[in-house]
């Protein structure tokens, strides 16, 4: 064959994969499922309507005065209901949450995308902010796994006391890589969730957990981003755990931990802010 072929073959072939891409990221990043998602003991539900005229439902504790609020930002797959135990067992340790149903997800409207999915984040929190005043130097951003990186964005648009990146990923990039090596899909890629360029540009606390059992995402993970943070982070290894269950497995010692970070987080906060005051 000529070359004129070989390059109209070799050309056909890059956009073929191209257009498998676009059709497939949004599938794959995001498989929610809809449905109803009654909110587990000592949750209430709550709605936001975001600028495009989408309804998103969530799901909040009580509010009380002071102490660590988590904004929980959970992974790609399910509805809030797969997640009913873990944040009931978080109300009753004494942790003050607020998460919602990404788009397409539970009673959540429309068709999740990363763009919307960062955007309607922060929309959780400016209702956090604006709707129940609570202020930057109280709130903790909980990301688990793709909510890690939706979680990485939301502390660098908005002021926070803390961060905890769960079981979470390098970048979209590596895990195609790690998926599907054979194929260069990363250089395709319009998905980015990337943790590795933003967690150095972090500049409040960051807590990372992850189970050295997961078969999702490697332990590796975390101990890269964990030596790309800056000065005040930590890794708690969590043994024998998997993917979703390093609550399951460490017991209240989970809960513990989280509400020791971010009581911590929020004095060096509150302390911050009275200096720059």
């Amino acid at each position: 064959m000529s070359v004129l072929v070989w390059v109209a073959i070799v050309v056909g072939a890059i956009v073929a994969l191209k257009l498998l891409v676009l059709y497939a990221e949004p599938r794959l990043a995001f498989v929610g499922r809809p449905g109803a998602t009654p909110p587990p003991p000592g949750f209430q539900v709550f709605q936001m309507h975001t600028p495009d005229g989408v309804r998103l439902m969530g799901w909040r504790t009580e509010i009380p005065a002071d102490g660590p609020v988590f904004l929980y930002l959970c992974g790609n797959a399910g509805n809030l209901a797969d997640r009913s135990d873990l944040l009931a067992q978080s109300a009753m340790a004494g942790l003050t949450v607020l998460t919602f149903n990404y788009r397409g997800t539970g009673e959540s409207e429309g068709r999740n995308s990363e763009t919307h999915a960062y955007d309607d984040a922060v929309l959780l929190y400016r209702y956090a902010a604006d709707t129940l005043k609570i202020p930057s130097s109280r709130v903790i951003i909980w990301g688990h796994s793709i909510g890690g990186a939706v979680a990485t964005e939301v502390a660098l648009r908005c002021p926070c006391a803390g961060v905890v990146l769960e079981a979470t990923f390098r970048s979209a990039r590596v895990m195609a890589r790690r998926i599907v090596p054979i194929l260069p899909l990363q250089w395709l890629m319009t998905y980015h969730f990337d943790n590795e360029a933003r967690v150095p540009r972090l500049a409040c606390p960051i807590l990372f957990i992850h189970g050295d059992l997961d078969a999702t995402i490697p332990l590796r993970d975390s101990q890269k981003l964990n030596q790309l943070a800056g000065v005040d982070k930590e890794l708690w290894v969590v043994p024998g755990a998997d993917h979703n269950d390093n609550y399951e497995i460490a017991g209240r010692t989970f809960f513990n931990k989280l509400l020791e970070f971010g009581l911590r987080s929020t004095r060096v906060s509150r302390a911050a802010n009275s200096r720059v005051a």
